[in-house]
């Protein structure tokens, strides 16, 4: 079913924003203290408060201070939850990544416990509105929509003991890295087994194929790939996506390839082009990259003056370095089938390993090139990275025109002999692994005399 895209983009904002969850929990409170007062005075439930009556309220007046007492308590605890939601937002802001924020404010958990904090609100208030008198000078009193509001009420308490340890795990550094280490594999992992598990090399030359420009600008985030294959399988053409994920794109700006000449069918075009996403936010599950971006961006803001992290930096590096190996297993060029049918439909251009070593290397290098530690964690990275690699010539070319500017920096910045002395052993490591490259690698590098 065709979408339009400006549907698709309100239902991602929905689905993104922090009350999402909470939206959906009042609602299902609020049906569910209409189903109790709808059931409170029938008469098998009647029977049924009977057996129960010792924790029943039988007091109009004793409801009216339960029920009272318990919204305004959640209520305090909500507003007192929401705080620290955007303390840590602000937290991770300014000692991590603002990349970061995105992700911490769609986790489920915390959504799922402040929509049961307004949940609960709502279903005491319901209940404290339909404490009624009757004609004959009695009290209609929903004794047991007031028990339920008292389980809620401690299920509430407990909640906030969880919420209080989450938000606070939540801000520690390392759980946060190991959070975006453990989803950026995972995602790398499952475009290898999809391709593992249908293998294509035969690929077309995408270079005689013709142009699609784009009709919107804003940074491409990705595709309804289902929805498109979909329409590509029906017009019977082929499209090659020949930008990376997270380019700015602008009107006119040609994107996209394809190997049938659409350029006079607006329709076919503009059904097309609704299938790409384009938004702001970087979350990992559209792609690996972001999760690298955003390990990077950690270290680079470990080693600013105002934090001075170096072990986080180092952290962030040793985990780069087995993304980067884990990123050797894919093509440069993806693919994507309808179904399990044919050849592939879509084409997708993968950021290739040169251009993430130079997004994920080049700010950290920039920043830390002075700190000798740093920079020799930096070497050993990608010595891990060229034991694995060495055989590909590509990735090892790759590598060693990245570390010939990693030397250039060091020799720059670093001139204290001990120093030197541990970069060196370093290099010569790489040199047992490559020995042509890395031992003119060490000879730049004892080329520069203090």
């Amino acid at each position: 079913m065709f979408v339009p895209r400006k549907v698709a983009d309100r239902y991602r904002e929905m689905i993104n924003s922090i009350g999402f969850y909470p939206s959906f929990l009042s609602v299902g409170f609020l049906l569910f203290a209409v189903l109790t007062m709808s059931l409170e005075y029938v008469a098998p439930v009647e029977q049924i408060k009977s057996f129960i009556s010792v924790v029943l309220v039988d007091s109009a007046e004793n409801a009216r201070t339960i029920l009272s007492t318990l919204a305004g308590s959640i209520i305090s605890l909500t507003v007192f939850s929401f705080s620290m939601v955007m303390v840590v937002l602000n937290s991770a802001s300014a000692s991590l990544s603002p990349r970061v924020v995105p992700g911490l404010i769609t986790r489920k958990s915390h959504q799922m416990v402040l929509g049961f904090y307004l949940g609960s609100i709502i279903y005491s208030i319901i209940m404290l509105i339909n404490i009624n008198k009757l004609e004959g000078g009695d009290t209609a009193i929903p004794s047991l929509g007031v028990l339920f509001s008292l389980v809620f009420g401690l299920i509430s308490l407990g909640l906030f003991v969880f919420f209080i340890h989450s938000i606070s795990k939540a801000i520690q550094v390392d759980n946060v890295l190991n959070g975006l280490f453990s989803q950026t594999k995972s995602e790398i992992k499952s475009i290898v087994d999809r391709q593992e598990e249908k293998p294509f090399t035969d690929f077309p030359d995408f270079t005689k194929w013709h142009s699609v420009n784009s009709t919107t600008e804003g940074y491409y985030k990705g595709v309804h790939t289902d929805k498109l294959c979909a329409i590509l399988a029906e017009e019977n053409i082929c499209v090659y996506i020949s930008v990376n994920q997270g380019y700015f794109t602008v009107k006119g700006y040609p994107f996209l390839k394809c190997d049938k000449d659409i350029s006079n069918n607006d329709e076919l075009i503009a059904k097309i082009l609704d299938c790409f996403i384009f938004y702001i936010e970087e979350y990992i599950s559209d792609h690996y990259r972001y999760g690298l971006t955003q390990i990077s961006e950690i270290a680079v803001k470990a080693m600013s003056p105002g934090i001075n992290d170096p072990g986080t930096a180092v952290k962030s590096i040793d985990m780069l370095s087995i993304l980067l190996i884990e990123r050797l297993s894919l093509n440069d060029t993806n693919y994507s089938f309808k179904h399990s049918e044919g050849n592939p439909l879509l084409f997708i251009h993968e950021t290739s390993f040169d251009e993430l070593l130079h997004d994920n290397f080049t700010p950290l290098r920039n920043y830390a090139k002075g700190d000798a530690y740093v920079m020799t964690n930096v070497l050993e990275a990608f010595k891990n990275i060229l034991f694995v690699a060495h055989k590909d010539e590509d990735a090892r070319s790759s590598l060693f025109n990245y570390l010939n500017a990693i030397v250039d920096d060091i020799n720059e910045q670093v001139s204290n002999e001990y120093d030197r002395r541990e970069i060196t052993n370093m290099l010569n490591a790489i040199a047992r692994i490559s020995e042509q490259e890395g031992e003119k690698l060490v000879a730049r590098f004892e080329r520069h005399k203090v």
